[in-house]
């Protein structure tokens, strides 16, 4: 039984590196498509890029489509894996890429460059359902948010610590700490921030604080003038 055991737990490593790999091949080819498979449909979370709450996939690919166009050259090459289990995966790789057009409001130049990032992905029931990476763009020295914890998700949340938020819920719910009323304006927090508009604006590559329309990813400015980084 314990041989049984182990080797499960070994092919579950094994094919979560596998899907950590196809995810960047897919991201290096292009194929949208074929990234929005390995998500979750509705329980993937992008920390570094849209915060704490769940995303559609739809979202994340159009905000590599925005990149891809100012890096139409970008690639990533995947160095080493840096560790892996039946949950998650992280490895240590290498942008490179030649900006062609404006980004994030910096003019195109013929200079590429080259970052060393880290990747990471958890995975449940053979999908992805939460991706951190190093930001290439982000500079410490110039942020004005920072969190006690995972502060590119805050950033991504213009400030927004929903993680935080749901820990002091769960924590003050168990404890009895809060009032229903506190306890209502927290919950009414965590739904306006699960229903924000799922864009990236161009500026600095943070969430939209809109309400998405109901029924759609965006909200009513990003509808009528494209998609942020899109």
């Amino acid at each position: 039984m314990a041989n049984n055991t182990t080797a499960s737990r070994a092919a579950n490593v094994e094919a979560n590196v596998g899907l950590f790999r196809k995810y960047i091949e897919l991201e290096n080819k292009r194929d949208y498509d074929g990234l929005e498979q390995l998500f979750h449909p509705t329980e993937f979370v992008c920390h570094t890029w849209f915060g704490n709450t769940p995303i559609s996939p739809r979202a994340l690919t159009r905000m590599l489509r925005g990149l891809f166009r100012a890096f139409p050259d970008w690639y990533m090459t995947i160095n080493e894996i840096i560790a892996a289990d039946e949950f998650a995966v992280a490895g240590r790789i290498t942008g490179r890429g030649t900006q062609h057009t404006e980004f994030m409001l910096k003019p195109a130049n013929d200079r590429q460059i080259a970052i060393p990032l880290v990747h990471t992905i958890r995975v449940a029931n053979g999908k992805i359902v939460e991706y951190r990476a190093t930001n290439p763009f982000d500079d410490p020295f110039r942020a004005d948010i920072v969190a006690p914890e995972d502060v590119q998700a805050a950033r991504a949340q213009q400030g927004l610590d929903t993680a935080a938020i749901s820990r002091l819920m769960h924590t003050a719910k168990n404890e009895g700490r809060l009032r229903a009323e506190e306890m209502e304006m927290l919950q009414r927090e965590l739904h306006v921030a699960r229903t924000r508009c799922q864009a990236l604006l161009k500026e600095n590559m943070r969430r939209c604080q809109m309400e998405a329309v109901s029924g759609d990813l965006y909200c009513v400015h990003h509808q009528k003038h494209g998609y942020g980084i899109d």
